[in-house]
């Protein structure tokens, strides 16, 4: 970006029931914050599911310079949904007259973790004064949803089997305790009654079929509240990572979990990593898909990477 951030006012999308409703409560102090940086922004407050999605649309109609999502994973992906789409991906990403910046403040952070955004929102705010800009790639999603095609675009993971149907009940949990506590609770409790699927999972000229437990497509390395689930994804290498795991017993995967925060799952004989442009996942029977900790629909799902697409300040 040829001149400073802070050149350009601010248009920021808060998600008050972020965390609970904390960030609703936290937003005087926040809104202080900006203004003690020197940043001159408006900003409005979402109501409704797919609410930040259309306020982003309208931002880029009008103009706006920088986007700024306030809340956790799910407030950045309806966001960059409504920035990007078809007219803008045929725009070269130096041409973008818009960036994409973030205050984390949420149940899940995990985007940020990967980009380099700090997950305080007082680091956070530095950032948008006097960050730099930065082209990462997005994962285009097409899935399935009430039995009707959808598309969407995914800044971070999209999975598929076990960790989709564990989001499908943190969706249905208080998550106010945080992103990682919630998230073990859920994978606990389906760990009780997840059955493996039977899959086939087709990239770039290979095919894999079994049954597997998930199929995890990574532009980040983090999902779940700090899981380095691809520990080895880069966001602007042109590339998803794609993590097969296999028919893992609940013993294996209960055993596994600390080498998932860890990032040294790959190396378990039932998980194998690959990269790829383009994935394809079919099913023999019903299986949920999410993307950055939102419930999606279900498979067949088509992946494809869309390299550089999302301007984002870091």
């Amino acid at each position: 970006m040829a001149e400073p951030t802070g050149a350009f006012p601010l248009y920021l999308i808060v998600n008050p029931v972020s965390a609970n409703g904390r960030l609703a409560r936290y937003w005087p102090r926040l809104a202080r914050q900006l203004e003690e940086a020197g940043l001159s922004f408006t900003f409005t407050f979402t109501e409704r599911p797919k609410h930040a999605t259309e306020l982003a649309r309208a931002a880029r109609a009008r103009g706006e310079r920088i986007v700024v999502a306030v809340g956790g994973d799910g407030t950045v992906h309806e966001v960059v949904n409504g920035l990007v789409d078809e007219e803008t991906l045929r725009t070269p990403p130096e041409a973008l007259p818009w960036t994409l910046g973030v205050i984390p403040f949420g149940t899940g952070t995990d985007f940020v973790r990967t980009v380099g955004i700090p997950r305080d929102p007082q680091g956070a705010i530095a950032r948008l004064r006097e960050g730099t800009r930065r082209s990462i790639d997005l994962i285009h999603v097409a899935y399935q949803a009430r039995g009707e095609p959808r598309t969407c675009y995914s800044a971070n993971v999209v999975g598929l089997g076990f960790d989709a149907a564990v989001v499908e009940r943190v969706n249905r949990s208080s998550k106010v305790l945080g992103g990682t506590l919630p998230f073990l609770t859920s994978v606990l409790t389906q760990l009780l009654g997840y059955r493996n699927k039977e899959v086939a999972v087709r990239f770039d000229g290979q095919e894999l079929r079994g049954r597997a437990n998930a199929v995890v497509a990574c532009n980040g390395r983090y999902f779940g509240g700090g899981m380095q689930v691809g520990p080895l994804a880069r966001p602007d290498d042109g590339l998803i990572d794609l993590i097969y795991v296999g028919d893992l017993t609940r013993v294996e995967l209960l055993l596994n979990l600390p080498r998932i925060y860890a990032g040294t799952h790959l190396t378990h004989p039932k998980v194998r990593h690959f990269r790829a442009t383009e994935v394809a996942v079919e099913t023999e029977e019903e299986v949920f898909v999410e993307a950055e900790g939102e419930l999606l629909g279900t498979a067949p799902v088509h992946l494809r990477i869309v390299p550089g697409a999302l301007p984002v300040l870091v």
